[in-house]
Formats: structure tokens, sequence, C-alpha cells
């Protein structure tokens, strides 16, 4: 499955009053967590990047249960998806050479490796940033399913 224009487009929105995006993961056990999401972004037409700022229920779920959901809800402007299929995570301390599907664990993260540099949070007020935003790598979504709200394929 490939993202269109107009989905990348709702991807980018983020944080600026625009889209909300969640990333939910579920446990073996089936307990889900969800996490609204800042730093995202598609790639390469089949993948969703987010920022690995601390995840960590997110990367216990992953390691057990290696399939994530990523919801992006804008209804005014009728963009609301949903995209579904494996998820992992690269770290900094992943090899260059590390290949995950068609992601290179050294091209991503040189990109997208220090997001908050990348794209500043210019939404959130100075007394209260935090002092520095501490990314530890990427959490890649692969795309292999794409709903609507009303539960259709795309």
């Amino acid at each position: 499955m490939q993202l269109t224009q107009e989905m990348k487009q709702a991807l980018k929105v983020i944080g600026k009053g625009g889209s909300v995006v969640h990333l939910t993961t579920v446990s073996n056990e089936g307990k889900p967590n969800i996490v609204a999401e800042r730093f995202v972004t598609a790639y390469k037409d089949a993948y969703i990047l987010i920022a690995d700022m601390f995840a960590q229920k997110t990367k216990v779920n992953l390691n057990e249960n290696p399939v994530g959901s990523i919801s992006v809800a804008h209804p005014v402007k009728g963009r609301s998806w949903v995209f579904r299929g494996p998820c992992t995570v690269i770290s900094h301390a992943a090899s260059e050479s590390y290949r995950w599907h068609q992601v290179n664990a050294g091209e991503v993260l040189d990109e997208w490796g220090d997001w908050a540099a990348k794209e500043p949070p210019d939404e959130v007020p100075p007394d209260i940033a935090p002092p520095r935003l501490a990314q530890r790598g990427l959490i890649v979504l692969k795309i292999d399913e794409i709903f609507d709200f009303k539960g259709q394929v795309v």
C-alpha cells in the first residue's frame, strides 16, 4: 500500500493546528497502548516515521507483537485514516547498514534522527518547553493496510 499526496500532507501538519495522530500497539495479552505523537512524517511512500522520544510501553508491546496502527484525524478537512502494519524501532545504536524492509537505518537516522532540530515545535510555549528533547531513534510503520473512519479499505 502507498500513501497518497493528501495523506502525506495530512501527516505534515501535526502540531500546527492540524491533524491529531495516535499510535496504537497491543501487548500479547491484548492490552493496548495509545500515544499521541507530534513528530511524524511519511517516508518512501509506504512507511510512516515517528520520533522515539520516550516510548517505553510502545517498545514493550512491539517486542511482543510487532504490529501497530496510526490514526490521523482531521474530520473538518475529511482527512481521517488508519494505517496498519508491522512496526519496528530503529535506535541510534543501530548499525548504519541495518535494513528493515526498504528502510536503511543509516539513511533514515541521518535524515530524521534529530527531529527537534529539523522541525522544532513552534506551538510549545517557552515556559513549559522541555530543556532538551531526547530522541532515542525512530519508530517505523510499514503500511500494509489503510482504512477510512467508516472502516472502508482505501
